[in-house]
């Protein structure tokens, strides 16, 4: 009886290493294809209400242990230039944004489903206003953010924005 209580003594010592390795899994497992430049596709995006930007770039720096630098810099429909940019770790936390002209304060919090896929909620003095995914495709080519918030007149605003790396 001893060597078979030994195996499953064992044999469960194991499946739980297993088990902590697969589930415990590093929020900084997202692919890193993930980081670089990349470029708003305007014309294959879609805004409500519109109109939206004239251009758009996106640069995610990998900050080490998990954190992530995004830095955004726009230009609008009227030719009104923005620049933002967060650190996140996608645990599920908040982490500030911030951006030119910003009269209210701005949380982000973001969940890694899987190494290619993103998950987001959006904050505005601790309300959240909306949701979204970012889903990058397996190539590391293109990737696609969808969005669905509310704005600041209570107005139900959504996009759905193609990014091509550069």
């Amino acid at each position: 009886m001893r060597p078979m209580a030994t195996v499953l003594v064992v044999g469960l010592a194991l499946s739980g290493l297993t088990a902590r390795a697969v589930l415990g899994q590093s929020a900084s497992a997202i692919d890193k294809s993930y980081m670089g430049t990349w470029k708003a596709n305007v014309a294959k995006s879609t805004y409500s209400p519109g109109p939206g930007p004239k251009e758009s770039t996106r640069i995610h720096e990998d900050r080490g242990n998990g954190f992530v630098l995004v830095t955004t810099d726009t230009v609008g429909p009227q030719g009104q230039k923005g620049h933002g940019g967060y650190v996140y770790k996608p645990d599920g936390k908040q982490y500030p944004q911030a951006g030119m002209n910003q009269t209210v304060a701005q949380t982000i919090a973001l969940n890694a489903v899987d190494p290619y896929t993103v998950t987001f909620v959006l904050y505005v003095n601790g309300q959240q206003i909306g949701t979204g995914k970012r889903t990058l495709n397996k190539d590391g080519k293109t990737m696609i953010i969808e969005q669905k918030a509310t704005n600041a007149q209570g107005q139900p605003t959504s996009s759905t924005v193609l990014w091509e790396k550069q």
